[in-house]
């Protein structure tokens, strides 16, 4: 059986309190709890989403653990495939969505749907030469499906038809350069801004902030930031002050992106380990919370040295998060 560990949030909460130094903070105060640890060496866990109960869902294998604002974490669903869950986020039908991919010879190229505990049904499958991996849903119920291997981003309508919403130069890696050393990756975490005017993109190999103008037919596609701090850029999250918040896998940090394109460090080093997606938490006691995967995986196969530190970590923002959707 899998091990692990509720943390109870105790790092930062508690270090006053016990005269200790918190998990981590940088020069602007910021402070990381631990809320579950994985298994070192064994488990990646990849994505982070809420519901609107303060349920927290983790992708890890082809599983989908759900963590209880009580702290019990529990399978929640199973792929009925030996693929990897990576992108979650609740949809407008109360339901988890799933992004998967394969490194075998196994199609895993799908979006699953799980709406209750112990079910999972495939809600549209994509083209199995690239590998889905984030997902935001518009305000009318359509989905948006990243494609870091292909460059590209997908449009599902609320039936699960997909369509090529957008291609560009802008959202393709770089093979000779690959961020995350294994595979070239463009196109990575999404996100809206509050108004749904723009779709915000990371691309990890170029380290780019990309926008794609909602209202512009054909879809046109700009770079928002650019900065060696975003290279290994992967999920990103918008506060209500419409901040944009990066998981930078490569550089063990997280970042954030204000109005006008700038990037600055907001934490970095251990506990954070290959961050991979962050998510604000969407109750009235949470909303200043900002959940942080540490995947770990770089770590793990050997791409970097030293101990990986796979866990479900959390930070206090000053400013809630936006909701998503």
């Amino acid at each position: 059986m899998r091990k692990l560990v509720w943390m109870g949030m105790v790092g930062c909460a508690l270090a006053p309190m016990l005269k200790v130094a918190p998990a981590s903070a940088d020069a602007g105060g910021w402070c990381l709890d631990t809320v579950t640890e994985f298994v070192s060496g064994q488990d990646i866990p990849e994505s982070v989403t809420t519901d609107d109960s303060g349920n927290l869902y983790v992708s890890l294998g082809n599983s989908i653990l759900q963590r209880t604002p009580d702290g019990s974490v529990e399978v929640f669903a199973t792929l009925p495939l030996p693929i990897f869950a990576l992108g979650l986020k609740q949809g407008p039908d109360a339901c988890i969505y799933a992004a998967s991919t394969s490194l075998s010879e196994v199609l895993g190229a799908f979006v699953w749907r799980a709406c209750s505990a112990g079910t999972a049904e495939a809600f549209a499958e994509l083209d199995h030469t690239g590998a889905p991996n984030d997902l935001a849903f518009d305000d009318a119920g359509n989905l948006f499906v990243t494609d870091p291997v292909l460059g590209r981003v997908w449009k599902l309508d609320p039936a699960g038809t997909p369509a090529v919403f957008v291609e560009d130069p802008l959202l393709e890696g770089d093979p000779d350069d690959p961020a995350l050393l294994f595979r070239a990756l463009g196109v990575n975490g999404i996100a809206f801004d509050k108004q749904q005017q723009f779709l915000y993109l990371s691309n990890s190999d170029q380290g780019t902030i990309v926008r794609v103008d909602m209202q512009s037919d054909p879809p046109s596609a700009e770079v928002f930031a650019e900065s060696p701090t975003l290279r290994g850029a992967d999920g990103i999250a918008f506060d209500r002050a419409g901040t944009l918040y990066v998981a930078v896998n490569a550089l063990d940090a997280v970042v954030s992106v204000d109005h006008h394109g700038q990037v600055r460090v907001r934490s970095d080093g251990s506990p954070l380990d290959s961050p991979s997606s962050l998510v604000f938490g969407a109750t009235g006691t949470t909303h200043h919370q900002l959940y942080i995967v540490s995947s770990a995986f770089m770590r793990t196969l050997g791409l970097k040295p030293g101990t990986p530190e796979p866990a479900l970590l959390s930070a206090r923002v000053a400013v809630p998060g936006l909701r998503l959707r």
